[in-house]
């Protein structure tokens, strides 16, 4: 009948073989030519970078707002939440949690505090190899709202006392492993400065201190490109010079590291560098351990 047609049903069946059949060899094809178009031009890995560097910026920009810009918050949010028992520090076969970091930051905190009598912005300089005593000063001074800056151990003579200078620093703790480079000739160039040998009893004596937790006022920063930590550049022009690390600098390269190296919380991160070097990589060799999508731990050599 005109206008009216009848198709059998095995012409059905063969019709919809043939359109199944291209589809199948298709979504192969279009994969592969994606994955060659993605090696040829990189968009994934531009797109890892774009993604972390974005998280970074605003996690910033909450942490300025809320004046939470000092890490210390988040190492006490660790250390009373669900991280608390988790390990964040390895040294030399020994381990330490989020909790037992936090505590022993508390001590050496107070410590720092009483005896010396350090001040909110104050900045204390640190001349230490790779420990755990160098993590434990780092956040014990953030803890009370001070700022390390961080000395590079191997400076003598002109050159360290060169540094110390620039820090504005009042007070230097040395490892008592490198006790030898404070020369006299040093300290007679800084006569303002306390050189104190960290040794032993000192350690003893800090860890014995009871930790208190200072009020949020002390550690207060509104703004992101405040002074986190001072660092200097290698000095091979010349005498080293100093440089400001923000706190933004520190949280967007801590945001942007991680996701990029695929770190998640079940790795261990062993850093062989010098925690004073001036790199952003090694900045967030500690910081990333404190964000919270990463919290893993971080092993010092």
């Amino acid at each position: 009948m005109l206008g009216q047609y009848y198709v059998r049903p095995q012409t059905i069946a063969q019709l919809i073989i043939m359109a199944t059949v291209p589809l199948a060899l298709a979504a192969p094809a279009a994969l592969a030519g994606l994955a060659y178009l993605d090696a040829r031009t990189g968009f994934s890995y531009d797109c890892s970078w774009l993604g972390a560097g974005l998280y970074g910026q605003a996690l910033t920009t909450i942490k300025e707002k809320r004046d939470r810009l000092n890490l210390f918050y988040q190492l006490e949010d660790h250390a009373l939440g669900k991280q608390a028992n988790h390990i964040f520090l390895i040294f030399e076969g020994r381990q330490w949690t989020y909790k037992e970091v936090y505590q022993t930051a508390l001590k050496y905190g107070t410590w720092l505090k009483t005896r010396y009598n350090v001040k909110p912005k104050e900045i204390v300089a640190m001349d230490f190899v790779n420990s755990d005593i160098f993590i434990f000063v780092w956040l014990g001074l953030w803890a009370i709202g001070a700022k390390p800056a961080f000395i590079n151990y191997n400076l003598t003579g002109k050159a360290l006392a060169h540094c110390i200078r620039v820090s504005t620093a009042r007070l230097i703790l040395v490892d008592f492993d490198i006790r030898d480079k404070i020369t006299q000739e040093v300290q007679d160039e800084l006569p303002n400065v306390q050189f104190q040998i960290f040794d032993p009893q000192l350690e003893a004596e800090a860890m014995s201190t009871k930790g208190v937790r200072e009020p949020d006022k002390v550690r207060t920063d509104d703004k992101a490109h405040n002074l986190a930590i001072l660092i200097y550049t290698s000095g091979t022009t010349g005498l080293p010079k100093g440089a400001i690390v923000s706190w933004k600098k520190i949280l967007v390269g801590a945001g942007i590291i991680p996701p990029w190296a695929h770190i998640t919380k079940q790795d261990v991160f062993y850093t062989v560098s010098p925690l004073q070097i001036s790199t952003i990589t090694c900045l967030t060799e500690i910081v990333h351990a404190l964000i919270p999508l990463f919290c893993c731990r971080l092993g010092v050599l």
